[in-house]
């Protein structure tokens, strides 16, 4: 009874969110609170064990939160709402993945891979750029795919190597996009967590994008001495250029879109990138006249994609729910003194959020539960220190484990592909994990 209605739940709490930015009616975000409380309610038992307890232990301190400052029970489901905003963004994706699967757009730009390559070197480097490329909308969807292409050109040659360069390739540009990523819950939650907005941290990360992926295509240097063997039965189908430019006018246009609405409405970029994607993604499959196929698509899969949100919105309610409830406290009076002593050390601070964020994810904890828990520490110190730093700070040390985290589902995907230890797989990422990271301290600690 409860998995047939959590689908139905989850689509009731987005509706209401909606309709609660455009109308700011108080009674509309009391429903919306009262929604998020249930879907809570129901996903719990349903969650993974790792959000189980984490989640477990935000809803008890909030609730001492609320015993400590006398909070009236009626005023619970407005704790509630902080976080909504980041379920409906999950909510929204899958319709403009759907769009780019049904559109052929991957199929096309795996086709980059087909371009002849001296050397392994090349190989490297080309399938670093369509994993940046892919890994944008398509998520986990595109490690798969990406496997599959590079396995033909792979034929042949030692089954260590090419497992390597594929773990290092396609995991790698996976978390390089993910720094500056509109749809990238990392840095949707680390933008709330600071209050800064996603326009003037967009400069920042497409830099440091820029600056990652230079540097791990440099990585394809240790291949270039390896001769690729390319020779096969079938003529592989040329990239298109028309096909790709227009992935890319897309994508501008979808952002374009996203920041239109945050001007005109007066709302967060995000929120506004919820509200874009449906209404984008039926625009995008009319242009195509793909709209039939992408309307029975969604009909099949709606419900398990909606279900799936169930381990991430157990996550995000529960530290919502505490983080409003601490507000109400004088929790954060309290830490002043010590927070101002933290504050006067920011190297130290920096790499500390950095190693832990670095070192969990590979004993098993979700890089969201390492960042939701920063965020609770770090609030005092947002009052005395650049919160883009911060921010900074946490996207880039968070997302160091998205290639490299044992248990993190990219390298668990990745791992179940090749067949290899998952801790293999960290072993041949952990060096760069280090350097992605580090880049990322050094340009939070210029901004200060």
């Amino acid at each position: 009874m409860m998995n047939a209605s959590r689908p139905i739940l989850f689509t009731m709490l987005v509706i209401a969110f909606v309709l609660e930015t455009f109308t700011g009616w108080k009674w509309l975000q009391a429903v919306e609170g009262t929604l998020a409380l249930l879907s809570l309610i129901v996903s719990l038992h349903a969650a993974r064990r790792m959000f189980q307890i984490v989640a477990t232990l935000f809803i008890s301190a909030g609730i001492a939160c609320i015993v400590w400052a006398d909070i009236p029970l009626t005023q619970v489901p407005f704790l509630m709402t902080s976080n909504v905003m980041l379920i409906s963004l999950l909510y929204m994706l899958p319709f403009v993945n759907r769009v780019i699967r049904i559109g052929g757009y991957d199929r096309h730009l795996s086709r980059w891979l087909n371009v002849q390559s001296g050397h392994l070197g090349h190989l490297y480097v080309r399938s670093l750029a369509v994993s940046y490329l892919l890994s944008l909308f398509l998520f986990f969807a595109a490690i798969p795919l990406l496997h599959r292409v590079l396995s033909k050109h792979l034929q042949g040659q030692d089954s260590r190597l090419t497992n390597r360069l594929m773990s290092m390739s396609i995991l790698r540009g996976f978390g390089i996009v993910s720094v500056w990523s509109p749809v990238e819950p990392l840095v949707a939650t680390a933008v709330l967590i600071t209050g800064v907005s996603y326009l003037s941290l967009l400069p920042w990360m497409l830099g440091l994008s820029a600056i990652l992926f230079i540097a791990g295509g440099l990585w394809g240097l240790q291949f270039r001495k390896i001769p690729l063997n390319q020779e096969t039965d079938v003529t592989p189908l040329a990239p298109s250029w028309s096909k790709t430019g227009a992935f890319l006018l897309a994508l501008v246009l979808l952002i374009a879109s996203a920041f239109a609405l945050q001007a005109g409405l007066g709302i967060s970029f995000f929120a506004a990138m919820t509200f874009a994607l449906l209404p984008f993604s039926v625009l995008w499959s009319i242009i195509l006249r793909r709209f039939r196929r992408f309307v029975s698509t969604s009909r099949k899969q709606w419900k398990d994609s909606v279900d799936g949100l169930r381990h991430l919105l157990v996550l995000f309610l529960s530290f919502g729910f505490f983080n409003s409830a601490v507000s109400k406290t004088h929790l954060f009076q309290l830490m002043e003194e010590p927070v101002q002593a933290m504050s006067q050390w920011p190297v130290v601070l920096f790499v500390f959020i950095f190693l832990v964020s670095l070192i969990l994810p590979i004993i098993g904890v979700h890089p969201l539960v390492v960042m939701s828990l920063f965020g609770f520490f770090l609030q005092p110190i947002l009052q005395v220190m650049n919160p883009l730093s911060i921010a900074i700070v946490l996207i880039t040390s968070c997302l160091s484990s998205s290639f490299m985290g044992t248990f993190n589902t990219t390298v668990t995907i990745m791992s179940g592909l090749l067949q290899v230890n998952p801790y293999r797989i960290t072993l041949w990422n952990f060096t760069f994990g280090v350097v992605y990271g580090a880049i990322g301290l050094v340009a939070a600690l210029c901004l200060l």
